[in-house]
């Protein structure tokens, strides 16, 4: 089981009772930080009791807050009591009545809604609902080769995989060229002195990058679904230090959020994530094991003539180093005698939580 989360506009007709609403929970939600004794709903008699106590939990509680930015308006499902499921949508009856809110459910629902949030976005209030969701039984493949390798680039590509057929796919765009973009026309605002419209670009950005991480791991966890198959990451735990920082926050690429969006996607359906070392994934051959420097996209092995795209010898190397992990040593000839005297640390992570 799994708690999932996902987003529905407001029918406009709500919109004058939530932005009242919003006005006195920000009054009150503020005042809640600066006497935090105050826990009982009772104290704050102008909003909602439900209402009050979320914020409570929300905000109140929050010991490290001190000053709200922008306030979410959140409400306790209270096991279906608070947030009532029916034909259509649901029911908040201690905002709405009898009002019914449109949506529906892309995933089988496990009992009731835990909680509802509602926020504004450019001026257009959106209700965020969680729910717990069944998750496919978890996949053991007998045969420990059966997995993809998948090389996350910061330039080219989003992701680039390997399949256990020997085949390599390019997923998503270019991601040099979208930052680039993006930092051009940030780099002009804040010459200009637009903060209103810098804070847009931003958002816009932010979006866009969202967006696209969600395709690539979907596609990267349909892709092993078809095949059985794991998947095998680079673990990069240690990539903020030294040259690695540098380039990861040049390319501005969200690795972790990708990494974030494949680990409840896989749990969904039951696939297992493994973890391999990152070192020299780019730099080895993954046909003799001869590590040779890069340039560009181009990979040359000076020892055995090996010519390849550099992401695509990446992918490869990460799915084959799983594979030396896995199997007996006996099998690991497949990547290469100089493979077979490196130790590589491998995490397997259970995946859980929930998704936005």
């Amino acid at each position: 089981m799994m708690c999932l989360t996902f987003k529905v506009m407001v029918p406009h007709k709500h919109s004058p009772l939530l932005d009242s609403l919003y006005i006195k929970g920000y009054d009150v939600a503020n005042r809640m930080i600066l006497d935090r004794t105050k826990t009982s709903s009772k104290h704050w008699k102008e909003i909602p009791c439900v209402v009050a106590k979320a914020l409570s939990s929300k905000y109140q509680r929050n010991k490290k807050l001190k000053k709200i930015s922008r306030l979410v308006l959140p409400i306790c499902g209270d096991k279906g009591k608070q947030v009532k499921i029916v034909e259509g949508g649901v029911r908040v009856p201690s905002l709405f009545k009898k009002e019914v809110i449109p949506l529906t459910f892309p995933r089988p629902i496990i009992g009731f809604i835990r909680q509802v949030e509602f926020s504004k976005v450019d001026g257009q209030w959106v209700m965020s609902y969680s729910y717990n969701t069944p998750v496919e039984q978890k996949i053991e493949p007998n045969d420990k080769t059966k997995v993809i390798g998948v090389d996350r680039n910061s330039v080219g590509n989003v992701a680039t995989v390997s399949t256990p057929d020997g085949e390599v796919k390019f997923l998503g765009p270019s991601t040099a060229g979208i930052t680039k973009n993006f930092r051009n026309r940030r780099s002009k605002l804040q010459r200009k002195g637009a903060k209103t419209a810098l804070k847009k670009i931003k958002r816009k950005q932010s979006r866009r990058i969202k967006h696209i991480n969600h395709i690539v791991s979907k596609q990267i966890v349909n892709l092993a679904k078809k095949h059985n198959s794991a998947i095998v990451l680079e673990n990069l735990s240690g990539i903020n230090k030294g040259k690695s920082k540098r380039y990861v926050k040049k390319s501005q690429w969200s690795f972790y959020q990708l990494e974030q969006f494949l680990l409840y996607k896989a749990n969904l359906l039951g696939l297992p994530i493994y973890y391999v070392d990152p070192r020299n994934t780019s730099k080895q051959c993954s046909k003799c094991g001869s590590i040779n420097a890069t340039s560009g996209k181009k990979y040359h092995c000076s020892v055995c003539g090996y010519v390849a795209h550099r992401d695509a010898n990446a992918a490869l190397n990460i799915r084959s180093r799983w594979v030396e992990q896995a199997v007996p040593s006996s099998a690991a000839g497949l990547i290469g005698d100089s493979l077979n005297q490196r130790t590589n640390e491998v995490v397997q992570l259970e995946s859980s939580g929930g998704a936005r």
